[in-house]
């Protein structure tokens, strides 16, 4: 099933054509291959060289004042790689993990592609480089199941959103050819943030009728920018160079525009890190690794280990930081007693509560011609052209006026009802509290339930952007330090199934609309007279129970609701240990997850600055005993949340659009 669970990668891709030039900053990375070339001890040692690993390393090291070491386990995309995918889509089958999820009942036993990055820069070199975030609501919703005191809510996170990438407007013939409209008070230019959010200068003129349609379809909004927090129809930007149109990532921005500078900041890459090491208090005090590569003589890669000074930081991304903590001996205690590891931290929920979001295609085609697409003079080159720019992030109410009855009958559900049986407690009292917060936000008009891509075709992609089946990921008890086990439950809850009909239905409301009644829209697949059951076995032939944005196996909750990290990402009962990544999420954001990834990655960074000014991680560690096993604690405490540094500072606003229809423009022929 590879090829179709691609489906939507492959879309996004196909729009990633060859450009010609030079990249900006692109320069042999100083990286290490041998555990001889590091030294032995760092102030942070980060386990992975990713989206957030990357951007946390560049923060840190940036002042010269601390030393930091990434470990990544996959390689570096080679510059003749990243030239002749034109610098944006990089066809080296090494780049991404090859796993498997187990059979999926609910979806006929159909299994899925676990795609993730593999590579310096993971999943943000890989994916489609939409630059969205969700809405306000959403938001506010990881900071109430964060309890009293959280700074996770959308006034909380909006700077770190705006240091997380550097905005440019649009070029201003395209702006208002397609009546692209921006906020600058959503967005960050700051100098030091060379991960970019930029427009490419050309679009599809045929989008321009789409677009109207969709505007006019009832209660759409259409706010000045999707960035302020509120749902619509909106124009997003890309992960683009401006200038070159290359992809940007956080390998160009957060490590190859730096490395010439710093000799503070190290990566080491093919080495995998085995565990977490804690001495008697709980403290990490650094990981052991071993190298994937063999050197001559050797059967069987030596464990090394490096000291880390102040903290240990995982990065490793939401499948595979559930395994180092697991292997460490962080996790449910029935779980890692069955793969003989020794328990030294009970937290039940590492490895639960995993979300992502899920789509399919909708397939139409016109019968009577197709919609008139006007003259766009200016326009630019359409190799520069990304991902999709254009969407409508709709909530339920606007797409069904059946939400309450669908919110009652997901509110009234027993929080144990789909779970796996035998479910910790902890995290049955955690999904009591997602069920109340979620049912919330399906009664919501401004929560992202649904996203369709809007673009020149007709039908398309429909998008689930909010599950309430949770999964798991896990190791094997039978090979713990192999790949671990990916269950999505998808649609094990009932309420996906029913969101996904609506999602469907709105998609042929919006076809059948009035703007488009003329071009004769037929519904090929699976076709308009399905409906009913016979919708429901469709969807569960064909639904991909991903868009590559599995988050919340480390999620950032009280340990008591099921949670992996407190308020400042530090795991329960372990101090210097930190998650930063897309598993802390409690919940999936109703959005790509590339620019939340960046966002808590910044937030994060605070966080570890203020501790660490506060002289909490100074004094001196003593050597961990070689091979210590340390007994298990009762059960831990969540450590109190800290306030968050200041964010960026004001940015000079560029001329502001009003939203409106999309009119042809003359092209003076």
């Amino acid at each position: 099933m590879r090829s179709a669970a691609l489906g939507f990668a492959a879309v996004l891709t196909s729009l990633l054509p060859a450009v010609s030039g030079t990249p900006h900053g692109l320069r042999g990375a100083r990286i290490h291959q041998r555990a001889a070339d590091i030294a032995e001890e760092y102030d942070y040692i980060i386990v992975g060289a990713g989206t957030a690993g990357l951007t946390v390393a560049d923060r840190l090291s940036a002042d010269g004042s601390s030393t930091v070491l990434v470990i990544e386990y996959c390689h570096v995309v080679s510059d003749e790689v990243i030239r002749a995918g034109g610098g944006r889509s990089f066809a080296d089958p090494g780049i991404s993990y090859n796993i498997t999820s187990v059979p999926q009942p609910f979806m006929n036993n159909r299994t899925q592609a676990v795609r993730i990055g593999c590579c310096v820069g993971g999943s943000s070199a890989i994916n489609g480089m939409v630059a969205v975030r969700g809405t306000r609501s959403e938001y506010d919703g990881w900071a109430e199941l964060g309890g009293e005191g959280s700074t996770w809510g959308w006034d909380g996170v909006l700077p770190y959103f705006k240091k997380g990438m550097h905005f440019t407007p649009p070029k201003p013939e395209i702006a208002e050819a397609f009546n692209i409209t921006w906020d600058p008070d959503a967005w960050g230019m700051e100098e030091d943030t060379q991960v970019y959010a930029s427009f490419p200068d050309y679009q599809d003129p045929g989008v321009i009728p789409m677009y109207n349609a969709m505007k006019k379809m009832p209660n759409i909004d259409v706010p000045l920018d999707g960035a302020g927090g509120n749902n619509g129809l909106f124009w997003f930007p890309s992960s683009l160079d401006p200038e070159t149109y290359w992809r940007s990532y956080a390998r160009t921005g957060h490590y190859d525009n730096i490395v010439d500078e710093r000799d503070n900041f190290d990566v080491i890459t093919r080495h995998k890190v085995q565990r977490v090491i804690l001495d008697e208090d709980k403290v990490a005090t650094g990981v052991e690794f071993t190298a994937r590569d063999l050197e001559e003589g050797e059967e069987e890669a030596p464990v090394q280990s490096v000291r880390a000074r102040k903290e240990v930081i995982i990065s490793a991304g939401t499948v595979h930081t559930p395994q180092i903590l697991q292997l460490s001996g962080i996790g449910p205690r029935e779980l890692l007693e069955e793969a003989g590891i020794e328990v030294l931290v009970d937290i039940p929920g590492v490895g639960q509560n995993f979300q992502d979001h899920a789509y399919l295609s909708v397939s139409y085609m016109w019968t009577n011609g197709t919609p008139v697409a006007p003259s766009v003079p200016a326009n630019g080159d359409p190799s520069h052209r990304s991902s999709p720019n254009l969407g409508a992030w709709i909530g339920l109410p606007t797409m069904t006026d059946d939400f309450e009855a669908l919110a009652a009958r997901y509110e009234a559900q027993e929080p144990s009802e789909h779970l796996p049986e035998g479910t910790h407690p902890y995290v049955l009292a955690g999904y009591a509290d997602f069920q109340k917060l979620h049912a919330s936000l399906l009664r919501s008009k401004n929560t992202n339930i649904l996203w369709l891509p809007v673009n020149s075709r007709p039908g398309g992609i429909v998008m689930s952007m909010h599950i309430v089946s949770h999964g798991t990921i896990n190791i094997d008890p039978a090979n713990p330090t192999g790949e671990p086990i990916v269950d999505y439950r998808a649609l094990s809850n009932p309420i996906d199934m029913d969101i996904m009909v609506e999602n469907i239905r709105y998609m042929r409301k919006y076809m059948g609309s009035p703007e488009l009644e003329a071009y004769g829209p037929m519904e090929t697949i699976p076709g308009i007279e399905v409906e009913g059951e016979g919708l429901e076995d469709w969807i569960r032939s064909v639904i991909i129970p991903t868009n590559f944005h599995p988050v919340a196996t480390a999620a950032k909750k009280p340990l008591e609701k099921g949670g992996v990290v407190d308020e400042e990402l530090l795991v329960h009962g372990v101090k210097r240990l930190r998650v930063v990544d897309a598993s802390i999420m409690p919940m999936v954001p109703g959005a790509n997850t590339q620019q939340p990834v960046y966002m808590v990655a910044e937030k994060a960074v605070d966080f570890i600055k203020a501790r660490n000014a506060a002289g909490e991680s100074e004094e001196e560690l003593p050597e961990p005993p070689e091979g210590a096993q340390v007994e298990p604690p009762p059960d831990p405490e969540s450590t109190v949340p800290g306030e968050p540094g200041p964010g960026p500072g004001p940015i000079e606003p560029p001329e502001e659009k009003s939203p409106g229809d999309i009119e042809p423009v003359d092209d003076g022929e």
